[in-house]
């Protein structure tokens, strides 16, 4: 039965991997699965430019090179792609171009009509991106193409990803499309119910063998199901569309933790500790290293790169195999059964990462085919399990015969046997007892790590939306809140102000008193605008320097100018006193309201500013009203 099985093995692994390098040779950058589709030009790829826009990238002349393979490796800067779509029909027609590989961190796609030098709409699309931004909502970046008929249309692309580059591309039909995310989705609903099942099934060993093999083997199992989640991009579509900081680093904790369970299942279930040597060594060091790998991704993901996460992952698939086949040769009993399994997986993630890097091309084998080397393994990592529960059953079967011979034979030993048969089981009683103790305290101090880290979690979180020396929001947070705010007032059609505020002759106050003085007024004008925005909404930032800005939904503009009037007459009443000497302090307003005129973030913040341009060019100390409404409703205002 193992030969036959290793048979299979090498036969999955060959025959992909001849077909793979048979594939990279043939198949086209760009696929396409229809019977007429369009005319499609070569794709040329530009590096780096990442603050470029369509309209520069097209006009430019740059060094465009041929893409010969969908892979361009790590690029730190992003790069640009582009190709020419021609549809030599007499209709318009659309089709959808799939990027698929859903762990790039951005892609934006903007079609470019030569013939009447025009400029489609631009379309965005990333795992740090919120799903609601997508021009389509699935599991893979899809982009609706519109061709006009007899006209040709050039494609611009601008990939970004801290990860591998891959670029995946197909042009399809709508027919196409929903056809293959019902395969997709059918594939992926098998694996998860195969999963299902292995989990259910190793829950309830858990629950009767209280073996805590069974409990880490659980916890990789669901490592495993978060990684599918993410590399399918089905986690993004379902679970996670609206966290882009939090999903843009899911691909990396995912592929982390499938290193790190497994290693935490493999010490237990193999008792590799007991051997010590090279194998414990090697062992010990890659979960420790993965352990480190997950707590930097979630805490530090920045510093994740300095990490060689893609070199080690290869070093750790030929140590740990290595390690399963050695323990194998020295007659651990569970090493066969996960040194298969093991190696299973390794043959087809080993293909993926070689695919990922460049050095084999990516196609449905390397995409997909690892699904099927996971629930291979997870199967036959289930039998190892069992296989274990009947080995130990069969021991305590011969032991109990052995003991029943022993007192036929020596009946005047009954009595001894008895008694050490009962020291026996009170001290499986003590021992259960203290290993539930345990598993309890660990639980518990689990619990509480978990806890501290939450906490943590939400004071990093307020300290990033928060200005330290005022204590009112940063603009980060009010230019989230704005775009919020803005979306809200405009379904609803309630009135929306913002004020923008600018202390007067700042710089002379910090020149003529000092910057811990100017730290103080910065305080007190921050404490006024607080006081001012009590209302459930009202949001008071610090917008930079001595520049504050104050979001004010359900206000119009009488109420938002007769606001920023008491904010002016209130600061410029402040009793501040650097020594004896008394400090006059006055602030400059601009107000602006949504309008029709206005409805972007960046329009209402310009209104706002160019108001508050004309209070200090003005005079100061005074409060201007953008001019966004109407002549006689500004009159009114003013007047009032």
């Amino acid at each position: 039965m193992i030969r036959i099985f290793l048979l299979l093995i090498v036969c999955l692994t060959t025959l992909p991997w001849t077909a793979l390098v048979m594939a990279a040779a043939q198949a086209p950058v760009l696929q396409t699965r229809t019977e007429a589709p369009p005319q499609v030009g070569v794709v040329e790829y530009l590096l780096g430019e990442p603050t470029a826009d369509f309209v520069d990238i097209a006009a430019a002349d740059r060094q465009w090179q041929i893409l010969t393979k969908p892979n361009l490796g790590k690029q730190r800067e992003g790069a640009w792609l582009r190709f020419t779509l021609h549809n030599h029909g007499d209709d318009a027609e659309r089709w959808y171009l799939l990027l698929k590989w859903p762990v790039v961190d951005r892609v934006a796609v903007r079609l470019h009509y030569p013939q009447s030098e025009r400029w489609g709409t631009a379309m965005l699309a990333g795992d740090a991106l919120a799903l609601s931004v997508r021009p389509l909502a699935d599991h893979h970046f899809v982009y609706p193409l519109e061709l006009p008929p007899g006209e040709p249309v050039v494609v611009y692309m601008q990939v970004q990803a801290r990860e591998i580059l891959a670029l995946p591309l197909e042009l399809i039909d709508e027919k196409q499309l929903i056809e293959g995310k019902l395969r997709d989705v059918t594939l992926v609903s098998l694996f998860f119910g195969g999963i299902l099942v292995i989990v259910l099934y190793n829950c309830s060993l858990l629950i009767f063998t209280r073996d805590r093999s069974y409990f880490l083997y659980v916890l990789y199992l669901l490592s495993a199901v978060f990684y599918v989640l993410t590399i399918t991009g089905f986690g993004q579509l379902y679970l996670w569309p609206e966290i882009p900081e939090l999903s843009a680093r899911f691909y990396g904790l995912s592929a982390a933790l499938c290193f790190f369970t497994p290693m935490l299942f493999a010490l237990r279930f193999l008792g590799i500790r007991r051997y010590g040597g090279w194998v414990w060594t090697v062992s010990i060091t890659l979960t420790c290293y993965w352990g480190l790998v997950t707590l930097t991704i979630l805490l530090a993901p920045l510093l994740a790169r300095y990490l060689f996460m893609e070199h080690v992952a290869l070093l750790h698939c030929v140590l740990t195999m290595a390690v399963t086949l050695n323990l194998w040769a020295r007659g651990n009993p569970s090493a066969r059964l996960f040194s298969i399994a093991w190696s299973t997986l390794l043959a087809f993630t080993v293909i993926n990462l070689l695919a990922l890097n460049g050095t084999l091309p990516l196609n449905a084998w390397t995409l997909n085919g690892q699904l099927i080397g996971m629930f291979t393994e997870f199967v036959l990592l289930s039998m190892a399990l069992a296989e274990r529960i009947n080995v130990e059953r069969n021991r305590r079967i011969a032991a109990q015969q052995l003991a029943l011979q022993a007192s036929e034979s020596l009946a005047e030993e009954r009595a001894l046997h008895l008694q050490a048969k009962q020291a026996a089981l009170d001290f499986q009683l003590h021992t259960n007892e203290l290993l539930e103790a345990r598993v309890f305290e660990r639980t518990r101090a689990l619990e509480e790590v978990r806890q501290g880290l939450e906490a943590a979690n939400a004071e990093l979180m307020r300290l990033s939306t928060t200005d330290a020396l005022t204590q009112l929001a940063n603009r980060r947070r009010f230019d989230r809140l704005l775009d919020e705010e803005i979306r809200r007032a405009r379904r609803s059609g309630s009135p929306l102000s913002v004020l923008l505020a600018d202390i007067d002759h700042f710089k002379r106050v910090n020149d003529s008193y000092g910057h811990p003085f100017g730290d103080e007024c910065l305080r007190q004008v921050a404490a006024v605008l607080a006081a001012h925005c009590q209302r459930a909404g009202d949001v008071a930032a610090r917008y930079g320097g001595e520049e504050f800005v104050v979001l004010l939904p359900g206000l119009d503009a009488e109420q938002a100018f007769a606001l920023a009037e008491s904010i002016r007459c209130t600061i410029a009443n402040l009793q501040l006193q650097h020594g004896d000497q008394p400090v006059a302090l006055t602030i400059s307003l601009g107000v602006a309201t949504l309008t029709p005129a206005l409805v972007a973030p960046a329009e209402l913040l310009a209104a706002a500013d160019s108001a508050l341009y004309q209070a200090k060019n003005g005079g100061r100390n005074q409060v201007v009203l953008a001019c966004g409404i109407n002549a006689g409703e500004q009159a009114r205002v003013l007047n009032a």
